[in-house]
C-alpha cells in the first residue's frame, strides 16, 4: 500500500506536528469527558468499598477478606457505572453503542479496565527502579489511562461501517492505529528494557565489566583524566567519554549501583530509535505507522536489547555515527554544503571519542560514494567535480572528527600511554593480530566473513525472517528504490566491506548498520509476503515453550514465590499474543516487532530468579563482611566488579581463576574467599555468607538434563563466602561452570 499523498501545509515541520497530533487534539473533548467519568467512578468506589466494609460484610470477621470482598465490589460497580455512562455520553456518537448487545460490549469494556491495570501496575514496577514510586505510579497513571481512552475508543465503542463506506473511519483509521501501535508498543519495549535493568544476570558483555572498574577506579582517583585500571594494559581500552558518563550518572561513584550506570545507554538507545523513525516517517511520506514500526523493529532487534542496555559503547557511539548518517540521507544537497558541513564532522568525532577512530573509515567512504553518484548535487555535475566535492566533503569531516578526537591526547596527562595502548595495541593489533593467516581466516574460523553476514541476523533476533525477506525484496527490486532507501542499503554494505578488513571480524562491528536495516523494514516491509512475519510469531511462541518449562522445574523446586506473580501472565500473554497475530492478517506485520519485545520480556522475567533474594547476599551478611578484604575468582577480565555491587562494603579482590588460590604474597590474616560448589553440596564450616548463582557453558547433555526435570541442579551453583584459609569445596558430579 502506497502512503498517501499530503496536502502542502501539512510538509512543514508545524504542519507535520498538527498533524501527528491532530488525531489527540480532535478527540479532547471526548477524552475529558472519559477522565470526568472516571473520576466519578473513583468517588462510587470509595464510597461502596466504605458501606461494604462497614455495613453490608460486617459479618465476615477475617478483616483481610472483608477487605478484598469489599474492593472487588467496589470495583465492579464503580467499572460499571463508568461503562454506563461512556455509553450514553462519552460515545453517544458512535452506533456501535446501539447496534451491539450491552452484555458483549461491557465485556470488551471490562477486557479494556484490566489491560490499562496491567500495564499501570507493569510500568510502575518498572520504572520505580529509577524513580521514586510515587513518580512512577502517577506514570504508569498516565499510560494506562490513554491506553483504557484508546482501547475503548479503538475496540469497545468503535465506528462501525455503513453501506460498506464511513468517511471518518477511514480518516482516522491509520492515525489510531499508529496511536495504537505508539503507546502499546513503546510502553512495551520501555518495559523490557527496565525491567532488569540492575540485574547481574541481564543479557551483556564481558566488556561491561572491564568498563565498570576503570569507571570506578577513575571516579576514585577525583580526576577525568588520566583514565585509572587494575589492569595497566586495558586502561586506555576506549576513550573517555564512556567513563566520564558512568562517573557523572553515579555522581562520581556515590551512586555506585547497575541502574545508576547503565539507564543512559537506555535513553541513547531510544534515541536512536527515534532516529530511525525519523528517517522512516520522512522517508514513507509523513506515515505514523512507518515510523513507529521502525522503532518498535529496532528496538525489537535481539542485538539493540543485548549490547543497548548495558554499560557499554555501543548504544552511544550508534547514536551519533547513525545521526550523522540519517542527517545526510534527509537533506544530501544541503548537509555536506556551507556550515552544516563541519557541524557533521563535529558530530562524526563524538562518535569516534566514544569508539575510536576506526569508524572514520566507514563514514568517509559511504560519504565519498554519496558525493561520486552525485546525490548531494542539486544539478548534474562533471566527474571532475564529483571527484572535487567527495576529496572535501571527505577531508573537512575527517579534519574537524579527528581534531575533536585528538583533544584525549592533548588533555591526557600520558598521552605516550594512550598511544600505545589504543592506537597500537587495542586498534592496530585487531588489524594484524587475532588470526594468524589473514587469507584463511577470511574464509572459515570464528572471525570468516561468513560470521561476519550472518551477524546482522543474529542482531535482528526474531525479527531475522522478514529482514531476511525485505533485503531479498531491494535487491530485486532495486530499480524501485527511492533514494533515500538506496542511501540506507549502500551504508550498510560499505559497513560490512569496511569491517571484513581486520583480522577480528566481530559481528558487533555492524550494530551501527542496523538502525539503517530497521528503517527498510518498516518501509519495505509491506513488500514481503505475510509468511516472513508469520515465522516471527512461529517463533516466538517456540521461544516461549522453553522458558515456561524452564520455569515450572524451577518453580517446582524453589516455590511458587521465585518468581513474580505476573511472570505466568506474561508468558500466557505473549503466546496468546503471537497466536492473535498469525490469525489476524491486517495485524501480523505490524505486531512482529512487539511480539519479538514480548518475547525478550519474558526472557528478562526468567532471569529475575536469579536475583534477589535467592542471587544476593542478605543485608545481615553484607553487614558481617563489611570492611573485609574478599578473594573472588575470575574467569574473565574484571568478573570481580559483580561482587563490588553484591558487597558494596567489602573491599573485593580478583585474582585469574587458573592460578587456583590469592597470589601468597598479597594475602592477609582474616582475608575471606568466594568458592563456587553444586547447589546441593553441603555447606563449608564456618561459611558466613551464601548466594545462589546462575551457572552457563552448558554442554548439549546437561541441557538435555534440564528438559526432562533436572533444571535446578544444571541452572543453580552455590557460592560461599568462607575464612581464606579453609580449602575450596569442589563442585558435585557434572556441576556446569560458574560465570
Amino acid at each position: 500500500m502506497k502512503p498517501q499523498q499530503r496536502s502542502p501545509a501539512t510538509r512543514t515541520p508545524l504542519g507535520m506536528i498538527h498533524a501527528v497530533l491532530g488525531w489527540s487534539w480532535r478527540q479532547r473533548g471526548r477524552f475529558m469527558r472519559f477522565g470526568t467519568v472516571g473520576v466519578s467512578g473513583v468517588a462510587i468506589n470509595q464510597i461502596v468499598i466504605w458501606i461494604c466494609f462497614e455495613w453490608l460484610y460486617s459479618a465476615v470477621t477475617d478483616q483481610s477478606l472483608r477487605l478484598n470482598l469489599s474492593m472487588f465490589t467496589g470495583i465492579v460497580i464503580g467499572m460499571t457505572n463508568n461503562f454506563w455512562w461512556n455509553r450514553l455520553w462519552t460515545w453517544r456518537d458512535r452506533d456501535r453503542t446501539r447496534d451491539v448487545p450491552i452484555v458483549q460490549q461491557y465485556v470488551q469494556y471490562a477486557a479494556a479496565n484490566w489491560a490499562g491495570i496491567l500495564v499501570q501496575i507493569a510500568l510502575t514496577n518498572m520504572l520505580v527502579a529509577i524513580v521514586p514510586y510515587l513518580v512512577a505510579n502517577l506514570m504508569g497513571i498516565a499510560v494506562a489511562s490513554l491506553i483504557n481512552f484508546v482501547m475503548n475508543d479503538l475496540w469497545t465503542y468503535r465506528h462501525v461501517r455503513i453501506e460498506g463506506i464511513d468517511p471518518e473511519a477511514e480518516r482516522v483509521r491509520e492515525e489510531r492505529t499508529a496511536l495504537l501501535l505508539g503507546g502499546l508498543g513503546l510502553s512495551l519495549a520501555l518495559c523490557t528494557y527496565i525491567h532488569g535493568i540492575g540485574s547481574v544476570q541481564a543479557p551483556t558483555n564481558g566488556d561491561e565489566w572491564v568498563y565498570l572498574q576503570i569507571t570506578r577506579m577513575t571516579a576514585a582517583s577525583g580526576q577525568w583524566l588520566p583514565l585509572v585500571s587494575g589492569m595497566e594494559e586495558m586502561r586506555n581500552t576506549k576513550p573517555p567519554p564512556l567513563f566520564w558518563q558512568g562517573i557523572l550518572s553515579s555522581d562520581w561513584g556515590a551512586w555506585w549501583n547497575l541502574p545508576a550506570l547503565r539507564w543512559p545507554s537506555i535513553v541513547w538507545s531510544f534515541g536512536v530509535a527515534g532516529l530511525a523513525a525519523l528517517l522512516a516517517w520522512r522517508i514513507s511520506g509523513r506515515t505514523a505507522t512507518v515510523a513507529i514500526t521502525a522503532a518498535l523493529t529496532l528496538l525489537g532487534f535481539l542485538g539493540t536489547f543485548r549490547y543497548g542496555r548495558p554499560f557499554l559503547t555501543n548504544a552511544p557511539e550508534t547514536f551519533w555515527l547513525f545521526g550523522s548518517v540519517a542527517w545526510v540521507t534527509l537533506a544530501p544537497t544541503r548537509v555536506t554544503r556551507g556550515w552544516r558541513l563541519p557541524l557533521l564532522g563535529v558530530v562524526v568525532g563524538v562518535a569516534l571519542l566514544f569508539r575510536s577512530f576506526a569508524l572514520l573509515a566507514p563514514i568517509l567512504l559511504w560519504l565519498a560514494l554519496v558525493e561520486w553518484h552525485g546525490v548531494s548535487a542539486p544539478v548534474a555535475t562533471t566527474r571532475f567535480a564529483r571527484v572535487f566535492r567527495s576529496i572535501l566533503v571527505c577531508g573537512t569531516v575527517a579534519v574537524v572528527s579527528l581534531a575533536l578526537f585528538s583533544l584525549w591526547f592533548a588533555l591526557d596527562p600520558d598521552p605516550a600511554a594512550v598511544w600505545r595502548e589504543f592506537v597500537v595495541g587495542e586498534n592496530v593489533g585487531k588489524m594484524a593480530g587475532g588470526v594468524g593467516d589473514w587469507v584463511r581466516g577470511f574464509f572459515w574460523g570464528g572471525f570468516s566473513v561468513w560470521s561476519l553476514a550472518a551477524s546482522p541476523f543474529l542482531h535482528a533476533g526474531l525479527l531475522a525472517f522478514p529482514l531476511f525477506g525485505v533485503l531479498v525484496e531491494c535487491w530485486k527490486h532495486r530499480r524501485d528504490l527511492t533514494e533515500s532507501e538506496r542511501l540506507l542499503l549502500l551504508w550498510v554494505a560499505v559497513m560490512f566491506v569496511v569491517f571484513c578488513l581486520p583480522a577480528q571480524r566481530s559481528g558487533r562491528y555492524l550494530l551501527e548498520a542496523m538502525p539503517a536495516l530497521a528503517v527498510l523494514l518498516a518501509t519495505r516491509g509491506h513488500h514481503v509476503g505475510r509468511n516472513a512475519f508469520m515465522l516471527t510469531h512461529i517463533g516466538a511462541i517456540i521461544a516461549v515453550i522453553p522458558i515456561a518449562w524452564l520455569s515450572l522445574m524451577l518453580a517446582r523446586d524453589l516455590g511458587g514465590l521465585a518468581f513474580a506473580w505476573w511472570h505466568w501472565p506474561l508468558l500466557a500473554a505473549t503466546v496468546a499474543f503471537a497466536l492473535w497475530a498469525l490469525f489476524t492478517p491486517r495485524w501480523t506485520r505490524l505486531a512482529a516487532a512487539p511480539s519479538a519485545l514480548a518475547v525478550l520480556l519474558a526472557l528478562t522475567s526468567f532471569l529475575s530468579v536469579f536475583d534477589a533474594p535467592l542471587g544476593t547476599f542478605t543485608t545481615a551478611q553484607q553487614e558481617q563482611l563489611a570492611g573485609q578484604r574478599i578473594w573472588v575468582p575470575e574467569n574473565f577480565r574484571s568478573v570481580a566488579e559483580i561482587h563490588r555491587m553484591l558487597l558494596p562494603k567489602s573491599e573485593v579482590i580478583g585474582f585469574p581463576i587458573s592460578d587456583g588460590t590469592p597470589p601468597a604474597d598479597r594475602v592477609r590474616s582474616g582475608d575471606w574467599v568466594s568458592v563456587v560448589g553444586a547447589i546441593d553440596a553441603p555447606m563449608p564450616a564456618n561459611a558466613v555468607a551464601s548466594r545462589i548463582q546462575m551457572a552457563s557453558r552448558h554442554t548439549g547433555a546437561q541441557i538435555l538434563e534440564m528438559f526432562q526435570g533436572r533444571a535446578r541442579e544444571q541452572l543453580f551453583m552455590r557460592e560461599w563466602i568462607i575464612p581464606l584459609a579453609q580449602p575450596a569445596v569442589p563442585a558435585a558430579g557434572s556441576a556446569p561452570q560458574a560465570p
